[in-house]
């Protein structure tokens, strides 16, 4: 009997120790592919030292210009990348627990547009929106895709998120395919075109002119929904006042729901040859 315990135990032993290699192999390719991406996007082939001057924000409303001297984007390199990690809580259903999980981010002045890589285990998420073109894949471990979502919808949502998410790299709001328009004293509509899409939401401003919210439409699942993002507070990242967590909410008929909890861990950006 002894022997038989002992033979299953060692059965069950290597069975673990094989699950735990099938996984850690599946997540280590999931972050190489990633990675990869990330070196496509952040192209080292520009090399510029250009500063962004004052005379440089002279086109924009006074609220965006305003704000973004207070951000402290003057000085900045023009072209430049960022890299920064998160944590934060996420649910694709109000009646759904939260799901802790912990991310990187990357965003770029010269590919406008973004890589969202986030871990809440055994599930690894990859969001990006890269020429206009967005994509989600969820992946269980990085051995079998359990979601992939591409096409129109997720063109414009990712988008969207990226439009959204410029509070946390405002050197992007220069991208000379945004627009704006001013709505009063709070308020301008941003306006961006890229490629056959374009995208429009509401910039916010509080009593110290900086952006406390954004809204838009963004399709959630195939339905165009009414977007928000609530910024947290403001602090000062690697030389940048950007804040420190966003809260998503979508603003649906029936009820608002927040579905997203983001908080900088740490920031970092530097030149394109990152």
């Amino acid at each position: 009997m002894k022997k038989v315990i002992k033979m299953v135990l060692a059965i069950v032993f290597g069975i673990v120790i094989l699950l735990t290699l099938v996984s850690i192999a599946g997540i280590s390719l999931f972050n190489s592919n990633v990675e990869k991406e990330k070196e496509v996007f952040f192209d080292a082939n520009i090399k510029s030292d250009d500063k962004i001057l004052l005379e440089d924000l002279d086109t924009l409303p006074d609220l965006i210009k305003n704000y973004l001297i207070k951000v402290g984007v003057v000085g900045k390199l023009k072209h430049c990348n960022v890299v920064f990690n998160q944590k934060g809580r996420i649910r694709n259903n109000p009646d759904k627990s939260w799901l802790e999980f912990t991310a990187t981010q990357y965003m770029s002045s010269t590919n406008p547009g973004f890589i969202w890589k986030a871990k809440s285990l055994p599930m690894l998420i990859r969001d990006k929106s890269i020429n206009a073109k967005g994509e989600v894949k969820v992946s269980f471990l990085g051995l079998k895709n359990v979601t992939q979502i591409s096409g129109l919808e997720a063109d414009q949502s990712s988008l969207g998120r990226y439009l959204g998410e410029l509070i946390w790299f405002p050197i992007g709001f220069l991208d000379p395919d945004i627009f704006w328009e001013i709505i009063d004293a709070k308020s301008v509509k941003v306006i961006m075109v890229k490629g056959d899409l374009t995208l429009d939401g509401v910039f916010f401003f509080n009593k110290n002119g900086l952006i406390d919210r954004f809204e838009t439409k963004r399709y959630r699942n195939f339905t165009l929904e009414n977007f928000i993002g609530e910024i947290g507070t403001y602090k000062n990242y690697d030389g940048l006042l950007i804040p420190d967590s966003m809260t998503a909410i979508w603003n649906l008929k029936e009820r608002k729901f927040e579905y997203f909890k983001a908080t900088i861990v740490d920031y970092k950006i530097s030149g394109i040859s990152y």
